[in-house]
């Protein structure tokens, strides 16, 4: 079973390249382009990956995160921004601009550790 995604950024192309990205991958994708619409969305259904944009209308990333995990733990978060000050606030944290090859090997790392619900025992 694929796992499923949702990608989030406000920019389209950034975010069609991420979700080709995954969807090459084997990743069922779904996009949203604010942080509020990532939040609708995983109201609906459960996602194994959320990558966020940090800079978005309606809701920061990191404000996204803080309720993803409050409200969906088992659900795993890479947060992506140009402002390298936001790593500081994240654990999984990627730095814009990147490649292909850099976003899979942090999809891969942050996919390769338990969801932060399970470690909740």
């Amino acid at each position: 079973m694929p796992l499923r995604s949702l990608v989030a950024d406000d920019e389209p192309d950034i975010r069609d390249f991420i979700g080709h990205v995954l969807a090459r991958a084997g990743h069922d994708v779904t996009t949203a382009g604010d942080g509020a619409e990532v939040l609708e969305r995983a109201s609906e259904q459960p996602f194994d990956l959320v990558v966020l944009d940090h800079h978005m209308p309606r809701m920061t990333g990191l404000a996204v995160a803080d309720e993803l995990r409050r409200t969906s733990p088992a659900t795993r978060v890479l947060l992506m921004s140009g402002d390298a000050e936001v790593g500081h606030s994240h654990p999984h944290f990627l730095p814009k601009p990147f490649n292909r090859t850099e976003f899979m090997a942090a999809v891969d790392a942050l996919l390769a550790t338990p969801p932060e619900g399970a470690l909740r025992g």
